[in-house]
Order: C-alpha cells, then structure tokens, then sequence
C-alpha cells in the first residue's frame, strides 16, 4: 500500500523510532533481571516460563528448571539430575536430595545442608551389599541398604561416571549401572538453594 507523502515516515524518524524500541527492549531485559534477583533467583539470568517454572542456566553451562512445587531439576548434555524436599507431616522438617534423572544414585542432604549418605535405590535384595565405583579408583561397599556415609561425595566430586553395582529381589544376580557425574555439583548447590525456598 502506497501511502501519502504527508504519512509516510522519514529514514531519520524510523531510525529513531527503531533505536527507541531497542533501547525499551533493553530496557526491559534489564527490569525483568533485576526483578528476577529481586525476587530471589537462584542466578540472575533466570525467568519465569509458562505456568510458574523459572528456568535458568548455572555458570557451567547447566540448564536448571523450578518448578511451583519446589522440585527441580538440572541438565546438561543430556545428563539430568534431579532435585526434590519433602516436608515430614509430623515435625515439619524438610528432608532433601537429590537423584539422576533414572534414579540409580541418590545423594540425601537428610536436614542438613551437607550430603549425609549416597545411595543406590534400586538394592533391595535382603542380606547383600552392594558396590560403588568412581572413574578408575577402588570400589567400595555399601551397607545392607545399598547406602555409603555422605563423605563419598568428595570423591564423586572428582569424578566423571559413577559405576554401581547392585542386587534386585528376588534375582540374586548383579545388576551394573554407570551414572554421569558432570553436573554433581549442580545438583548438590541446587538443593541448597531449594531448601531454603
């Protein structure tokens, strides 16, 4: 559509009008970041998607969701670990931790802001133990319960994979497993946060 001189705009006034709208765009990517921090955002690239989920990326690269419920959950590379808390219905206190996605290790935090134990969910095989490995260095046993103390999380932390050996009832047969521990750390400082929220 051709419009009259008089209407049509000038190449200077769409320059400004177009550098005004650049500059409301950043304008506002800066409003919503400051309301973000404001709010109490895990980093302050964070935002909110549909239905309540604020998502954002950690600085090693990780893409962590939250969602209105309070569980979380942190990806890389098709690696996914996830967060979760629950509140015990009796004393109130909230019991954290947090799994990869197939939830074949679990790191429990229990009440406290440290790891009290490593377990491997799927040992259930009643009077055998089970075994964890990381990288290349010695394996050790879990207990009955398919558990070791929260300290082998150091050593998880150096690592990369995370072999697993466990027993599944009624089979009395080993069952290995490798777990992707690049983005432990992610996980752990996740669940810090929520827990706090």
């Amino acid at each position: 559509m051709c419009l009259p001189p008089a209407v049509r705009a000038s190449p200077s006034a769409v320059f400004k009008a177009a550098a005004v709208r650049k500059t409301l765009a950043i304008f506002g990517g800066l409003l919503v970041a400051a309301s973000n921090a404001a709010a109490g955002s895990w980093y302050p690239n964070e935002h909110t998607v549909e239905k309540g989920i604020r998502t954002g990326i950690t600085p090693s690269g990780a893409e962590y969701r939250i969602m209105p419920d309070k569980t979380a959950t942190v990806a890389k590379d098709g690696v996914i670990w996830v967060v979760s808390c629950k509140v015990d219905p009796i004393n109130d206190d909230k019991n954290c931790g947090t799994y990869d996605v197939f939830e074949r290790v679990l790191v429990g935090f229990d009440t406290t802001d440290r790891p009290t134990k490593i377990c491997l969910p799927g040992h259930d095989y009643p009077g055998r133990t089970a075994f964890l490995r990381v990288d290349g260095n010695k394996a050790i046993e879990t207990g009955e319960d398919g558990c070791v103390g929260g300290g082998y999380i150091a050593k998880m932390l150096k690592g990369k994979v995370l072999v697993s050996r466990i027993v599944v009832w009624p089979y009395d047969k080993f069952d290995d497993d490798k777990t992707d521990l690049s983005i432990l750390k992610d996980a752990l400082e996740l669940v810090k946060y929520i827990r706090e929220l």
